[in-house]
């Protein structure tokens, strides 16, 4: 346990991320992840520990700008710091000096300003604390590195860079939390999620009036949710809304069941369920087989695991592309027809197109229900549908009018794979699938049908 010094009670993960800190095992520390989770207080209570624990050492407090640091962390550094501790404050320098020698230096980084980072030459200085880091630049971040542990004392502490982080889809996420996520950060680097529940002195007034939010913004910065895009406009479902179209959504074992599958086996093996009531589509779930269970094998022992009673229809689509036959298995048979005769038992029915619409036209198709209900058809996909939920909000739309399929590299296996698409691919094919009226009357110009085939693809099977 870290004997704390300062005026400052921490709660268990700030105490995570002070043992961290003072293990000696690592280089780099961030912490955070969501709003008022202790990010501030910890981080500073840390560099006060380290100038007491390391007499004339010299720390830096870094943020996007000085205007931000006097706003913001500087008026919570003089609450946090005991005044017997402090012998001056520098206010041309913003340089705190301690009794013991020790100094704490807040430095703006002040990119527009200095793009080269020219500031920072002859900086020297033991470590830094980088204040939401994912407002800084990625080269600030290589510059602190260059510049941690140059100040040479006679008890030298271990070169520092610890941060405080929001989710952000810029260059901390990529080099941080999916490393982190993927567990493939350096050993000597460590990223502890804090979110503002860990804080146990939140008010439970202040947590429940965050829930009006909307969904977006409270996913982000209240779950701490790094794997949702901010809204750009380059959005392939621009009319995708956390709002509208999230709701929980829960198997009924009354109804037929759709899978809508598509092919790709990597980052998975992707299929969507799906029960159509009228002309409501709800996602109840998604199966993502991932390696060593990304096969039909796979995919099959899975939905029988958690659908082994269902008896009341099963419908199969997707990719129609997957129609052909394929010589990697057994003859005769293709995807779809391996994947019924896999599920026997359901005595499922494949219902694909013999040919896949054009992405821009089902695009558009899928944004027009999404913005208006198009022939009163209703989408909702199950709150609890995470990875689905990331790829519809997430995947971009290309120059074209198509989706931007940007491959992205495996840190462990090595293979490249597209990163967003495959999950909302799964959706377009169940969609003009299931709603095909409506999208053959879309795709004319018509007004909407008033009549949904839905589930009467099961009831007519049933007459042949």
């Amino acid at each position: 346990m870290v004997q704390k010094q300062v005026l400052f009670e921490s709660f268990p993960k700030q105490e995570e991320f002070l043992e961290a800190i003072f293990s000696n095992k690592y280089n780099f520390v961030m912490y955070g992840g969501a709003i008022r989770g202790g990010k501030t207080f910890a981080g500073l209570s840390a560099l006060l520990l380290l100038s007491k624990a390391y007499p004339t050492s010299k720390w830096v407090v870094v943020r996007d700008s000085l205007q931000t640091l006097k706003r913001t962390t500087i008026p919570s550094f003089f609450k946090l710091c005991p005044t017997s501790f402090i012998k001056n404050y520098n206010q041309d320098t913003q340089t705190v000096t301690f009794t013991n020698g020790s100094q704490i230096l807040f430095f703006g980084e002040n990119y527009a300003d200095d793009k080269e980072f020219n500031r920072f030459k002859g900086l020297e200085c033991n470590g830094f604390l980088l204040e939401e880091v994912n407002e800084l630049q990625e080269k600030c971040f290589y510059k602190c590195i260059e510049r941690a542990g140059s100040h040479i004392i006679p008890k030298q502490p271990k070169p520092l860079i610890l941060a405080t982080c929001n989710p952000a889809n810029n260059w901390v996420k990529t080099l941080v939390y999916d490393k982190w996520k993927s567990n493939t950060l350096p050993l000597n680097w460590l990223y502890i999620p804090s979110k503002i529940t860990d804080n146990p002195f939140i008010p439970a007034d202040y947590l429940e009036s965050l829930k009006s939010m909307p969904r977006f913004e409270y996913e982000v910065f209240v779950n701490g949710n790094w794997e949702l895009q901010q809204k750009s406009g380059a959005e392939f479902y621009k009319e995708f809304n956390l709002d509208r179209h999230v709701a929980p959504t829960e198997y009924n074992e009354n109804i037929p069941l759709w899978l809508s599958i598509d092919e790709n086996v990597h980052p998975y093996f992707t299929c969507t369920i799906w029960q159509i009531e009228g002309k409501r589509a709800m996602q109840i779930d998604e199966l993502l087989m991932r390696n060593p269970y990304n096969t039909v094998d796979g995919l099959c022992n899975e939905f029988r695991r958690k659908y082994g009673k269902h008896r009341n229809g099963l419908l199969i689509t997707g990719d129609a592309t997957s129609n052909k036959q394929d010589v990697k298995i057994e003859k005769g048979y293709n995807l779809f027809k391996l994947v019924a005769k896999n599920l026997y038992e359901f005595n499922p029915i494949v219902r694909t197109p013999l040919s896949n619409a054009s992405v821009y036209m089902r695009g558009q198709f899928i944004n027009t229900i999404f913005y208006s209900s198009y022939g009163d058809i209703d989408i909702v996909i199950g709150s609890h549908l995470t990875e689905s939920i990331k790829d519809y909000a997430n995947t971009k739309q290309d120059s074209d009018g198509t989706k931007l399929k940007t491959k992205i590299k495996d840190e462990l296996s090595g293979v490249r794979y597209e990163e967003f698409g495959h999950i909302s691919d799964a959706m377009d094919y169940l969609l003009t699938t299931v709603f095909s009226v409506e999208f053959s009357r879309y795709q004319r110009g018509d007004l909407p049908a008033t009549q949904s085939i839905g589930n009467n693809i099961w009831n007519e099977s049933k007459k042949y």
